[in-house]
């Protein structure tokens, strides 16, 4: 016999040498820990049923909230605001029903935005409820996994005891009753056990909601005259910004967000975004600076040369903003001819034509000319000229359109 169960029945062997009565007290008291450890299981189990029932009613509530999710549905709502606004553009006599369907336009893919953003919302919360359920579940299953065991345990030295009151150890007959209760706290603990390994399925982190309102009218009419003007002697904000000059983003930066990091953040990335989609919709027009030295490209003017790159982007030879062709594509002779002729030229006409390996380095060097681009499409950056400059491209703009009616004066400054 060990050391440990040596222990455990001296208390019995003295008990047995013991007159009646200190027996029986040892009963009682053995047999109430017992009873007491029996309810404790009891409840224990309880609270593990009513948390498995609280979590499976909070993870069905999470399923719902990402059914509610349809991005077919948000993208077909977007196209079609998007073809409103086109239908409303070609309708307008005046700048001013331009800008009333940029607005209608903007309302339109906020109240979109806003519902994607309250269902992403709802789905966070439902989430983390479900993970705080899940944490509870596992706690409570193991606490009623070892009030089971506890209560076990006391009924057995109940039953030991009863037994060495009687002198027959192996009958049970007082105790039939508590046994099959220990052994239905553990059945339950045991199954909500395989329960709580299941976890949640994790939803996409949501994008955080704003509660910015779409602007009610135009810009300031004190801004109304101003245009953007790349020969100003003392560059714009907006040209600056274009050029992807860094010290203006900044500033602009602090004068819009001040000192709050995540507003700071946000106000960055819009910027940045908002100069990339120009830049790319100026390289679809054909909007680009080519550096003087091309045999090829010094044959043509500014005009003709911006025509021949809209033809080669029809063609699908397009350039990647980096000085090459997109996807490595690279056009023939034949290409070429072809583009010289979508700009108004006659192709016999041309003296020098590029070999192969000097057409894969006819984009070398160039670079988009979003500042002229916008000059010339959106001159006064009015919602209406940018929405209809940018096109589906303005869809992930809302949050800096919201804000529009405050940036836009700020780009026309020359202040640095």
């Amino acid at each position: 016999m060990s050391d440990s169960e040596e222990a455990t029945s001296r208390p019995d062997r003295e008990a047995a040498n013991e007159p009646a009565g200190g027996r029986r007290r040892l009963v009682e008291t053995r047999c109430g820990l017992a009873e007491m450890a029996r309810k404790e299981a009891d409840e224990a189990a309880r609270r593990v049923v009513e948390a498995k029932r609280l979590y499976d009613e909070e993870l069905a509530a999470l399923s719902r909230a990402q059914a509610v999710i349809d991005l077919a549905e948000t993208h077909a709502a977007k196209d079609a605001a998007h073809r409103d606004f086109r239908a409303a553009v070609a309708a307008a006599r005046n700048r001013r029903q331009v800008e009333a369907a940029a607005t209608g336009w903007l309302n339109e893919i906020n109240r979109i935005n806003g519902q994607g953003r309250i269902a992403q919302a709802q789905i966070r919360r439902e989430r983390e409820a479900v993970e705080t359920l899940l944490a509870q579940l596992t706690r409570l299953s193991d606490l009623a996994e070892a009030s089971a065991a506890m209560a076990s345990s006391a009924t057995q030295a109940c039953i030991a005891a009863r037994a060495t009151l009687d002198g027959v150890y192996a009958e049970e007959a007082p105790v039939a009753n508590e046994a099959p209760v220990a052994n239905e706290a553990n059945a339950g603990a045991s199954s909500v056990g395989d329960h709580v390994v299941a976890a949640p399925q994790d939803a996409a982190p949501p994008a955080e909601p704003t509660s910015a309102d779409p602007p009610t009218a135009e810009s300031p009419r004190a801004t109304d005259w101003l245009v953007v003007d790349i020969r100003a002697p003392e560059p714009q904000m907006i040209t600056r910004l274009m050029r992807r000059e860094g010290r203006t983003l900044s500033i602009l930066v602090d004068r819009l967000a001040g000192n709050e990091p995540a507003a700071r953040r946000g106000w960055q990335l819009l910027l940045s975004n908002f100069v990339d989609s120009v830049a790319a919709a100026a390289i679809d027009e054909g909007f680009l600076e080519f550096p003087k030295g091309s045999p090829f490209w010094d044959q043509f003017s500014r005009p003709e040369i911006r025509e021949m790159a809209r033809g080669l982007t029809a063609l699908g030879f397009r350039y990647d903003g980096f000085g090459a062709f997109a996807d490595g594509r690279v056009p023939t002779r034949r290409d070429l001819a072809i583009a010289v002729g979508a700009a108004g030229l006659l192709p016999v006409r041309i003296r020098h034509w590029p070999t192969a390996d000097e057409a894969a380095l006819l984009f070398r060097g160039v670079t988009a000319s979003a500042d002229v681009f916008l000059a010339v499409k959106a001159p006064a950056l009015t919602l209406g000229e940018l929405v209809k400059m940018l096109g589906r491209r303005a869809e992930p703009l809302a949050d800096l359109w919201n804000d529009w009616a405050r940036v836009r004066p700020l780009l026309f400054s020359t202040s640095v």
